[in-house]
């Protein structure tokens, strides 16, 4: 992901290449996390194992929320 992310999102119109680049990467991001039990969807019950909430916002977007770092077993 992309050092200027908060510019590309506002800029949505002008850098098309750059926003699909990086709403593909968040996408395997997110897979990868599911992949490995790293992540849960918001409001369901995290496991030991669970690192990152999973949110899906109004507009559709998927956003992620670091719950802990991984083996670390306080909330």
């Amino acid at each position: 992901m992309s050092a200027n992310r908060g510019e590309g999102r506002q800029n949505t119109g002008e850098g098309g290449l750059g926003d699909d680049a990086e709403r593909r990467a968040t996408e395997k991001f997110i897979s990868d996390l599911l992949a490995r039990g790293e992540a849960v969807f918001e409001g369901q019950e995290p496991t030991p194992s669970t690192t990152h909430v999973i949110k899906r916002e109004d507009d559709g977007r998927l956003t992620v929320r670091r719950l802990r770092f991984s083996g670390d077993s306080a909330d």
